[in-house]
């Protein structure tokens, strides 16, 4: 009896050791998966952060697509812009370059016709003007700028138009037929003719524009003329009417 009874205790004793070692296993499986429940959560919220901060950047970086996008679109319409702009330029620059070779070849033409003008000036005339006159180029190659050689042509141009249609008289000396010097007061009729008579009215010229300057011819015989126009000139005497010989190249 003792010995069954022994043999069911320790029948016993093993099943609740068995038992024992089964709850203190489900409650380490228990544990393990309570712990497994937490780092699956705590995973699932830091996953969430992360998809959250990923979203965000994804927007961040989708606007900065779409900004860069813009901003693309504006620089190929102002580069396309730029080149529209650039050939009107260029376009603009060749017309201007076109149209100074037509000023440099007038300018070019009216410096000769200038120059070739001077010699058939009364040499006051040319003094006045050759501050201006002498900063013409003789050859096409030159320093000056294509608006400082219109301003001397125009500068002599203007002028010559203010003292076209003056009498002036400025003293001379003037070479007599034999050989010896006279000083004289000349009178120029505009560009057109000169008369010299010296102080005692008895020797005069006939002065003639020419292309390679004046020539000034001995005439005597109107000496008296010249003096008396030059007198009523310089308002020495009444106004009247006085012949002159006028030759006409």
């Amino acid at each position: 009896m003792k010995k069954q009874i022994l043999i069911i205790l320790a029948v016993s004793g093993a099943a609740f050791a068995a038992q024992a070692r089964e709850l203190e296993e489900t409650k380490e499986a228990l544990s393990k998966w309570v712990e497994t429940r937490k780092l699956i959560s705590e995973e699932k919220q830091k996953w969430e952060l992360e998809r959250e901060i990923l979203g965000d950047r994804i927007d961040l970086v989708r606007n900065e697509r779409d900004t860069l996008n813009t901003k693309i679109h504006e620089t190929q319409s102002l580069i396309t812009d730029a080149d529209r702009k650039r050939e009107d330029l260029v376009k603009e620059k060749d017309e201007l370059k076109n149209a100074s070779a037509t000023l440099v070849n007038r300018i070019f033409t009216l410096e000769r016709e200038v120059l070739a003008l001077l010699p058939t000036l009364p040499e006051p005339v040319r003094e006045r003007i050759k501050p201006l006159s002498q900063r013409i180029p003789k050859t096409e190659a030159t320093d000056l700028s294509l608006s400082e050689r219109y301003q001397n042509v125009i500068g002599i141009i203007n002028d010559l138009n203010k003292g076209a249609g003056e009498i002036t008289v400025v003293s001379e000396v003037k070479k007599l037929s034999d050989g010896s010097t006279a000083e004289v007061q000349t009178m120029y009729i505009g560009y057109a003719a000169g008369y010299s008579c010296n102080n005692n009215g008895d020797v005069a010229f006939i002065g003639t524009p020419t292309s390679d300057g004046w020539t000034w011819k001995q005439d005597n015989r109107i000496a008296q003329n010249v003096a008396d126009s030059i007198s009523i000139l310089k308002n020495e005497k009444v106004a009247a009417f006085i012949e002159m010989p006028v030759s006409v190249n």
